[in-house]
């Protein structure tokens, strides 16, 4: 039988030509970032609706004296005239990484929590509230929950399948 060979042909260029594509996406991701960013911009957004931190635990409610003296959105947490949500943003940075965020000056106390207390007063005033100072509770609405990070995996994936 040594006459009777079996071999496979294998194209080698076509699958150099592949690999190259894939690289050229890998060292260039800031197109899959900035849509990576995109998503993660729509779901973070969407927490403002839920009232929920990635996590799924719910938003500290309003106080009670605060959603009386509340002009708009009484019932909304997080939602005054909507600038919080509307003002975020996604930016690729550096071509390498993808950010988002907000620049909002009360941004971060939502995100994390904090006492606001008078600079030069003795009392806080405040819709008709007094207090020495006033607690912020932490309502993340930044971050990525488990189905987020699944979501941008397989997102990852597809556009990596792609380039090939």
């Amino acid at each position: 039988m040594a006459g009777n060979r079996m071999g496979v042909d294998f194209d080698g260029k076509a699958a150099t030509e592949s690999l190259r594509g894939l690289l050229a996406g890998i060292e260039n991701p800031a197109p899959l970032l900035a849509e990576l960013g995109e998503y993660a911009l729509r779901t973070t957004r969407g927490r403002f609706k839920s009232e929920t931190a990635p996590d799924g635990t719910a938003w500290a409610a309003l106080q009670p004296w605060y959603k009386k003296e509340k002009s708009q959105n009484k019932n909304r947490v997080l939602t005054l005239r909507g600038f919080l949500r509307g003002q975020l943003v996604s930016q690729v940075v550096g071509g390498k990484s993808v950010e988002v965020g907000s620049n909002l000056i009360y941004a971060a106390v939502h995100q994390f929590g904090g006492t606001i207390k008078p600079k030069s007063a003795k009392l806080l005033a405040f819709r008709g509230h007094v207090a020495k100072s006033v607690e912020i509770p932490a309502r993340p609405y930044l971050g990525l929950s488990d189905a987020d990070q699944h979501e941008l995996v397989e997102r990852t994936l597809d556009w990596l399948r792609s380039r090939l």
